[in-house]
């Protein structure tokens, strides 16, 4: 069993801007929520109605928990830096591949085609929005982001796709996704889209323009400042158009997975195309190694389910 419990962070639908939320207290009818923007929020836990978990990496969630509990007045003090500790070797999280594929058989009976992973990993065809998860998301960025759509569009009508995509399913967080992609300036924009179009379908290496299209995503926070592009907003709309040749990128996980075939992908690693093309092997070959033991996913986002979920979930050892 785990030594401890990763903390549950939670968003609220209605209220994105916010940000995350550690939970304070849960009694007498009441939730009591410290979130990143909004500060200390009070609700009827009968009627609170929007309120989402938020799916992170346990390292994440809790660092991110300790520092919303420092900021909160009775959230406990904050803990005094801690004395710099030599780094430790990085260990898998399974003792191999096999362990992998064994907990994923076990996690989502039938695999790739189970009821369980479908549900709750790729959605159904017919299904709308949310519910229709990677599926309706994967549609959608075809259909709108094609030759011929992008070249009939407004750029306007394009960045809004691009938003809508970063915030159709549970893939990219909000405070990584739409809510510091709609900072980007309607002046910045148009390049935007046209790094975005050579990106899906120019020619050439994909190396130059990988990286041409994550410089043309400028974002700003709050205060005015610039801010690096992140892996999520840099790779989920070509993984969308073309899920069979490109991947969407967790580095965490990524560079957890590369342990366990003998590959390389670092974590810290900033946004460029030699980073990303390490993080493709990773994908490609735990694709292969799939389907050497049977199982058959539909495209690499399939395989982006795979290394996510079974990464997250943390087995004991």
């Amino acid at each position: 069993m785990r030594a401890t419990a990763t903390p549950t962070l939670f968003t609220l639908e209605s209220q994105p801007a916010w940000g995350r939320a550690a939970l304070l207290d849960d009694k007498d009818g009441k939730l009591v929520l410290f979130f990143e923007h909004g500060g200390r929020r009070v609700f009827i836990k009968s009627q609170v109605k929007g309120l989402q978990a938020v799916e992170l990496w346990d390292d994440e969630a809790r660092t991110v928990e300790a520092r919303l509990r420092g900021k909160h007045p009775h959230g406990g003090a904050a803990k005094k830096p801690a004395k710099a500790k030599v780094a430790r070797p990085l260990v898998a999280a399974f003792p191999s591949f096999e362990a992998q594929v064994r907990w994923f058989e076990t996690f989502f009976p039938g695999g790739f085609a189970g009821e369980k992973f479908v549900s709750e990993e790729r959605g159904a065809p017919e299904a709308k929005g949310k519910k229709g998860y990677k599926t309706a998301a994967i549609k959608l960025a075809q259909e709108r982001l094609s030759p011929e759509r992008l070249a009939s569009a407004t750029p306007e009508e394009t960045f809004e796709v691009s938003k809508k995509l970063l915030g159709l399913t549970n893939l990219v967080f909000p405070l990584e996704g739409p809510i510091p992609f709609t900072s980007m300036k309607e002046e910045d924009r148009a390049a935007f889209v046209a790094a975005l179009g050579e990106l899906l379908h120019g020619e050439g290496a994909h190396g130059p323009r990988f990286e041409k299209f994550a410089s043309s995503v400028r974002i700003w926070d709050a205060a005015g400042q610039g801010r690096k592009v992140t892996w999520p907003l840099a790779t989920l709309l070509q993984a969308l158009y073309a899920p069979a040749q490109h991947t969407f990128v967790k580095p965490t996980v990524f560079e957890q997975q590369a342990l366990l075939l003998n590959l390389t992908a670092d974590k810290h690693a900033p946004v460029t195309s030699t980073a990303y093309e390490r993080c493709l092997e990773v994908a490609r070959k735990t694709s292969e190694r799939l389907v050497a033991a049977g199982h058959l996913p539909r495209d690499l986002m399939d395989v982006y389910s795979f290394i996510w979920r079974s990464h997250k979930e943390q087995p004991a050892a």
